[in-house]
């Protein structure tokens, strides 16, 4: 074992391979597996189909001498596990005995008992030699997912040779150094190793090695082995397993089970079912062959494209001979080899195994490798089928590229589908057309084979329909005239997010929002659903008039946004059939306050709800930091109720002059406990959101002057606490008291924001007064530095008050972060304010997500950290990043610097992949 091992070391090699997207059941992403040489003169390396895929990717091999070489994929069998790569043996610069390095293909070596070694790449270990003895050659295909790829029509070989991740495309080797099979799978349950038989892969390799394309034929019938005590199940002629069982014995491995070929699944549209073959059907002679095994079906199907011939099943015990008019039908010509990038999502054609998974015919629609932006958004899921788009047919890629090259920038039109397994239930979403963003891409494999693309029929035109006119009719049907003045106020937002910036934790919300300026169609929502500036919002009215909206701010502390829809859209309806402002009241909650709640229904938002309410209790909201990175609300009074609120998408609070005080906003923090997002509901005052939306209606449609706010973050502290522990002076105590005589309270910095100008504030330093005025709650500190470039603050610290100068921070009036970067994969932008919060410096090129597949993703760039240098060359902004990276090529090796939010600095590299995901920027 030992010499051998020496000898066959050289020619195995560690693949790495990126799927640069999705397709046919397999996820953009990458992986680690192992392959091995069959012929170094040809540059000739097999290995699993599932490592290779049947989509695009990005490959690299690396040999024994530590040295990588790309690859290429040269062949992918349609059906069987195994597929072969192609290498240029001149990148070898150090091959030395790499020279004569090429591992024997034996299928006929495997017997059951043969002592193996499977060497290979397990478990990402490089070099990994596991033993085992060969204990069945007549496994049936093992069925690892529902909806990926199975092999099938073949045995396995299995063993307990416990392989797992990494050992994919390992050769089966016996104390000779021949391969007598190629380890593909195993169970997770227990030690078993499923490994391939080498019968096809002999063939094939003879086929390329003769320049030509391995013949492969087929029925589109699903094949299953049957042994005796099976088959008598099923009504085999006496006289038939006799028979069988004499053949056998003469011709087969005495250690293999006696049994048939059965019928187990007649694909749809194929020529076996066209032949009148059925499930259940017991295969007795194929052409002059009399009771084929797996590979003489198969050998015999690859010679018989196009060609007539005769097969003898048994069926209920009797004899029926069947014709197979056109010959078998080529397998290649059955798998997909373009597909259609509509909407960030990938869609193309149903192959043979999706067919079969699903029990459809290849025509039946169009398959949803994913879903992307546009579909998701829609609730189109991944593994779906498409089978109309704006009622035109799609039973085709060229049908659905037809009708998808028609559709106008945010057109609106009916899709048809149904899930995949589940055909008889079709469903109907409304999507939105994304132009803007998304183009329409068609990608076709090539020789070489890497991939051609090309837009889809013109440039997409802006949507030239007028603007709908609509009315609204609300639901006023509250005992309290409060609550319906207050309705038409109240609307549905949702929210689509685009891409994973500033640290957002999924990809579609939906609350409820509160129209604050009728004239000018300003909606102010809650954070946790309008999470980010890029995406696509709407607003829905009485659940029925729905119009797209824009964010126009985010505050980055406080938990509302405001967004804009166009009022337009209700020019002429009558009063009361069109949205009204809410008016704001922005004065401080107390406890006793008679309050009443009116919110939209969460299941029926065209409902809504109201309750009488009383304040028992002013707290405050306290939520940590997430390991991601996000927004989270500071300096935020919240108030509680004496009985819990119905479940709604959120609402208001008014007073009994159906003045809105507050609104019940949902809030998003992330559980270091079970590592999870929850949600909560807080009332929490108009008063910040009141001042905001005064300053966008005073500019009148113009870009109003920034907000002013403290740049930190507040917790409160008993009075009694900060005489005991922190020596607060008894003058002080009572300046405080007489400010809020309701709170015996002090403010405690607890969070600073480090990217800006603290004016030497420290955390744990005690907020006394701002511009000499006491300041015992948040609302204090807010009115005091609202309208002022810079603030005196009085601060306790170490027993003494001193005064300190504070520049407030300018929280500009637009929609936080608006311009995104996408490099290699990486998403990029400049850093948002929870990332200072961790110490991060507010400047700089900030990776906040990575996108699977690219390369990014391959050379494990890591997300929330932030790049410092590219090729030696610092950048300190995005622009810098774009100058730095402008004359990078595409297949450059990139040398990277990055920081992590301590400012731990790591070197590492990429290779940039230009053709698959090229520069481009979102704003």
């Amino acid at each position: 074992w030992e010499r051998m091992l020496d000898r066959v070391l050289p020619a195995i090699v560690v693949i790495r391979v990126n799927y640069v997207k999705p397709f046919d059941g397999d996820q953009a992403g990458s992986a680690h597996a192992t392959g091995f040489v069959v012929d170094f003169e040809r540059g000739i390396i097999v290995t699993n189909r599932h490592v290779i895929g049947t989509g695009p990717i990005r490959a690299e091999a690396t040999f024994v001498t530590k040295e990588e070489v790309p690859l290429t994929p040269l062949y992918r069998d349609p059906v069987h596990d195994f597929g072969f790569f192609h290498f240029d043996a001149a990148h070898l610069k150090y091959a030395g005995e790499l020279q004569a390095a090429a591992i024997e293909l034996a299928p006929e070596k495997a017997k059951v008992g043969l002592e193996i070694r499977v060497v290979g790449n397990d478990a990402g270990e490089k070099v990994s030699i596991l033993s085992g003895t060969l204990a069945r050659l007549d496994r049936n295909a093992p069925h690892y997912q529902s909806d990926g790829f199975n092999d099938f029509n073949t045995f396995y070989i299995s063993a307990a040779s416990n392989t797992s991740g990494g050992s994919s495309g390992s050769p089966v080797l016996d104390s000779s150094g021949r391969a007598v099979a190629l380890n593909a799978g195993g169970s997770n349950n227990s030690s078993a190793s499923y490994y391939l038989p080498l019968h096809a892969v002999v063939r094939a390799l003879d086929a390329l090695k003769a320049g030509v394309e391995p013949p492969r034929g087929t029925l589109r019938v699903v094949w299953r082995h049957l042994t005796c005590d099976e088959i008598r199940r099923f009504g085999v002629n006496d006289a038939t397993e006799g028979e069988l069982r004499a053949y056998h014995a003469r011709h087969r491995d005495p250690l293999t089970a006696v049994g048939l070929l059965a019928v187990e699944q007649v694909v749809r549209g194929g020529r076996g079912e066209a032949a009148g073959l059925a499930e259940g059907d017991l295969l007795v002679e194929l052409g002059p062959h009399k009771f084929p095994d797996f590979d003489g079906l198969e050998a015999f199907l690859d010679t018989c494209q196009n060609t007539p011939f005769d097969l003898v099943v048994e069926r209920a015990g009797k004899r029926l001979s069947l014709t197979i008019a056109d010959g078998a039908e080529s397998l290649h010509a059955l798998n997909p080899n373009s597909f259609l990038e509509f909407g960030s999502g990938v869609l193309h054609e149903l192959s043979l195994g999706a067919a079969r998974n699903g029990n459809l015919d290849r025509t039946s629609g169009v398959y949803v490798a994913f879903a992307g932006f546009v579909l998701d958004a829609a609730g189109v899921p991944a593994h779906s089928v498409v089978v109309a788009v704006d009622d035109a047919p799609t039973p085709t890629l060229a049908a659905f590229e037809a009708a998808a090259s028609k559709l106008a920038d945010g057109q609106r039109v009916t899709l048809r589908f149904y899930n995949i397994g589940d055909q008889y239930n079709e469903q109907v979403a409304v999507i939105r057309n994304n132009a803007r963003w998304f183009r329409v891409l068609r990608w076709t494999r090539t020789d070489p084979p890497l991939a051609d693309v090309r837009a889809a029929g013109a440039p997409t035109p802006r949507n030239p329909s007028p603007l709908q006119r609509s009315s609204a009719t609300f639901q006023r049907s509250h005992d309290s005239p409060e609550a319906n003045a207050v309705v038409s106020c109240l609307c549905k937002v949702s929210f689509d997010v685009l891409h994973a910036i500033d640290g957002v934790h999924d990809w579609h919300f939906v609350g409820a929002g509160l129209v604050v300026d009728a004239a000018l169609g300003l909606v102010a929502v809650d954070r946790n659903t309008v999470v980010t500036s890029l995406g696509e919002c709407a607003v829905t009215f009485a659940a029925a008039v729905e119009v797209p909206a824009k964010v126009r701010f985010v505050h980055p502390t406080h938990n509302f946004a405001l967004i804009q829809y166009d009022p337009a859209h209700f020019a002429g309806a009558a009063p009361d059939c069109r949205p009204t402002a809410a008016k704001l009241t922005p004065s401080q909650l107390k406890v006793g306050d008679r309050l009443q709640f009116v919110g939209l229904c969460r299941t029926n938002p065209d409902q809504s709800l109201s309750q009488h309410v009383t304040v028992t209790e002013i707290s405050c909201v306290n939520i940590a930091s997430a390991h991601v990175p996000r927004f989270r609300a500071l300096n935020e009074e919240i108030a509680k109720f004496d009985q819990v609120l119905n479940k709604s998408l959120g609402g208001v609070l008014v007073d009994a002059s159906g003045d809105v005080v507050a609104t019940w906003s949902c809030y998003s923090f992330y559980s270091w406990n079970d590592e999870k997002n929850y949600e909560a509901f807080h009332a929490v005052s108009v008063d910040v959101l009141a001042y905001a939306a005064e300053k966008f209606a005073a500019a009148k449609g113009a870009q109003p002057a920034p907000l002013r706010t403290v740049g930190f973050g507040l917790k409160r502290l008993p009075l009694s606490t900060a005489r005991t522990s922190m020596k607060l002076s008894e003058a002080w105590v009572r300046k405080l008291q007489a400010a809020q005589p309701s709170r015996s309270q002090v403010l405690s910095v607890a969070q600073l924001a480090h990217a800006g100008d603290d004016g030497g504030i420290l955390e744990g330093d005690l907020v006394l007064a701002v511009n000499g005025s006491p300041t015992a709650t948040f609302r204090d500190v807010e009115d005091a530095a609202k309208d002022e470039a810079s603030v005196t603050v009085t601060l306790w610290r170490e027993g003494v008050a001193r005064d300190v100068a504070l520049k407030t921070d300018a929280v500009k009036c637009g929609a936080g972060t608006e311009r995104v970067v996408v490099w290699c994969g990486l998403l990029l932008q400049a850093p948002h304010r929870a990332v200072t919060e961790m110490g991060a410096p507010g400047t700089g090129v900030y990776c906040s997500y990575y996108l699977y597949g690219s390369p990014a993703h391959f050379y494990a760039i890591k997300a929330c950290r932030f790049i410092v240098e590219v090729n030696d060359v610092a950048v300190a902004d995005l622009d810098a990043f774009v100058d730095a990276t402008r004359s990078v090529r595409d297949g450059d090796a990139v040398r990277l610097k990055t920081s992590d939010l301590q400012g731990q600095v790591v070197a590492t590299t990429l290779k940039t992949d230009y053709r698959f995901w090229p520069s481009h920027e979102f704003a």
